[in-house]
């Protein structure tokens, strides 16, 4: 039987990916923010095949989890599987933050895990989040709808496996969904649950709490510009385009 993910498995809605490095040079750059979630081990049909002593056939699994964050699990390897040279418990999650190095078995590969998380904060972009005129010490809460188009860094969605829209084609939609909201013919929740393209749709488009750092730039100065219930009007990231709620 394969492996089955948690019941929290969910769709990524941040971009991260693993950098494999040998020899303290990085040999590759893997994506692993398409799928709920990715298997390491030494069989061919595994994302990410790892090579050399003490790789189990199925050796590991990082899931993604509908807040956002991101975790590994040890699949019971012979081995083990190492977060910062210590090792993790088999079948336990354990939550992997921006930079994270991983290694698996006595391999002399490390894996180095790159994201935007929950629970980590882009250094630079908090520095100049300080030196701006945000409330950058206090964390806010917001939804989102977010509609994508085909130049965004990821075109495919729940909703969509391959997005083809323009960016016109998606600013015109978030003009409309704007129009609706505003006169009152649609609830945020309720139409971000149905047309938003993030994975935070099923939660009526919440984000939860965040702090300076740990959005995209224009999402995080669109919303700390923002009163609590105050909406945006169209932002643009590398995601696509939003309307924002700000919630607290």
């Amino acid at each position: 039987m394969g492996f089955q993910p948690p019941p929290w498995a969910s769709q990524p809605s941040r971009v991260s990916s693993i950098e494999v490095v040998q020899d303290g040079r990085k040999q590759a750059s893997i994506p692993v923010d398409i799928k709920v979630f990715y298997l390491f081990g030494r069989e061919p049909t595994t994302d990410i095949v790892l090579s050399g002593p003490g790789a189990s056939r199925t050796h590991a699994a990082l899931v993604h989890h509908e807040d956002g964050k991101s975790y590994l699990i040890d699949l019971q390897s012979t081995h083990g599987t190492f977060i910062r040279d210590r090792r993790i418990p088999p079948n336990k999650p354990t939550l992997l933050t921006d930079s994270t190095t991983i290694t698996f078995g006595a391999s002399q590969h490390k894996y180095i895990f790159r994201g935007e998380t929950t629970g980590s904060k882009r250094k630079a972009e908090a520095a100049i989040a300080t030196d701006s005129n945000m409330q950058q010490k206090q964390t806010v809460r917001a939804s989102h709808l977010l509609v994508k188009h085909r130049d965004v860094r990821r075109p495919s969605s729940w909703k969509e496996p391959q997005v083809t829209r323009s960016k016109e084609e998606a600013l015109a939609k978030i003009h409309q969904f704007q129009q609706q909201l505003t006169s009152g013919q649609a609830d945020f929740a309720s139409l971000a649950s149905h047309e938003s393209h993030c994975s935070s749709a099923k939660r009526g488009g919440d984000l939860g709490e965040f702090g300076p750092g740990q959005m995209q730039k224009p999402f995080e100065e669109a919303t700390y510009a923002l009163k609590v219930g105050e909406m945006s009007g169209p932002v643009f990231t590398d995601s696509g385009v939003h309307l924002i709620l700000r919630t607290a």
